[in-house]
Parts: structure tokens; C-alpha cells; sequence
């Protein structure tokens, strides 16, 4: 794959793209530990955006299905590069995606997101809701090969409804 689709499959989303979900909650519930995370139609939009429709291809194999716990492998495919990994999921739709996201992220998808902080807020335990952080970039890491240096700092997304 050349430097330069890898460069834009790379690229940062748009804070508005960023959503957020609660990893853990304090004992008494008013603090959440959150996380940044896309979805799986971004990811789509992306390898659409970039490569075209027929730029690339996923394929699935169902691993398991069990007690409503399910294993999915996604086969993705980019300018005839494959690139495979698991999601698993409480539903085979939440399998699906999550294998999806994770074989994105072997082509630089989202890569991102996982060096970034995860961050305690203010969180409402009879709604749910809680205060949408700023995206926090931390202390700068060097480069990967190919990966973009120039990442600049994203806006905070507004507050949202948590994913239900």
C-alpha cells in the first residue's frame, strides 16, 4: 500500500465523528471512565472516501455463538491486501462491527485512538448521561513508518445521549 492512501486511511476523524463509552464507573457512580471510539459506518465512510467502493472488500466468518456471546472474523481486503481480526459482541451485529473496527485498524483506521488518554468525567447515574471530554492527545509519541506526524489537535465533541 502506498504512503499515501495509508497517510489519509490514517488521518484523524472529525471530533463530531468521535463518540465516547463509559468503561468504568466509580462506586458511587458519579465518575465514568470513558474512551474514544468510532463506529463502524465512519470506518465504512472512510475505506469509501479513500479507496472508492471497489477499492476494498470485507469478508466474515462466524466463529462462535454462544449464550448470546459472539465471535466474528472479518477478512478486510485493501488494494489486494488483506489484513484479518476478531470482534466479538452480545449480539452478532455488535460481533460484526467490533471485527470490522479491528481489522480497520491494522490498515491505520482509527489507530489513533487507542494512544489517546482515557478521561474521568462527571457522569449522571439515573440518566446515564455523561460530560463529553475534550479529545486529549497527551504527551506527543514519535511517529510510526508511515504514519501521519502532522496530527493536529481535534475540537470536543458536544454533549451526547451515551450509546445504548
Amino acid at each position: 500500500m502506498n504512503s499515501e492512501v495509508w497517510n489519509k486511511l490514517a488521518e484523524p476523524f472529525p471530533a463530531g465523528e468521535v463518540q465516547w463509552r463509559v468503561e468504568a464507573l466509580s462506586k458511587d457512580k458519579r465518575r465514568a471512565l470513558v474512551v474514544p471510539y468510532v463506529d463502524a459506518r465512519t470506518v465504512l465512510d472512510r475505506l469509501d472516501e479513500v479507496l472508492g467502493p471497489s477499492g476494498w472488500a470485507d469478508s466474515y466468518e462466524l466463529l462462535e455463538a454462544r449464550d448470546a456471546n459472539y465471535a466474528v472474523r472479518c477478512r478486510l481486503t485493501v488494494l489486494d491486501t488483506a489484513k484479518e481480526d476478531v470482534g466479538e459482541g452480545d449480539s452478532l451485529k455488535a460481533a460484526f462491527s467490533d471485527a470490522l473496527k479491528r481489522a480497520a485498524v491494522k490498515f491505520g483506521i482509527g489507530r489513533y485512538l487507542y494512544r489517546l488518554d482515557k478521561q474521568w468525567v462527571d457522569h449522571d447515574p439515573d440518566s446515564g448521561r455523561f460530560k463529553i471530554p475534550e479529545l486529549n492527545w497527551g504527551e506527543p509519541k514519535p511517529p510510526l513508518e508511515g504514519s501521519r506526524p502532522d496530527l493536529k489537535r481535534a475540537e470536543p465533541a458536544p454533549l451526547a445521549e451515551p450509546p445504548r
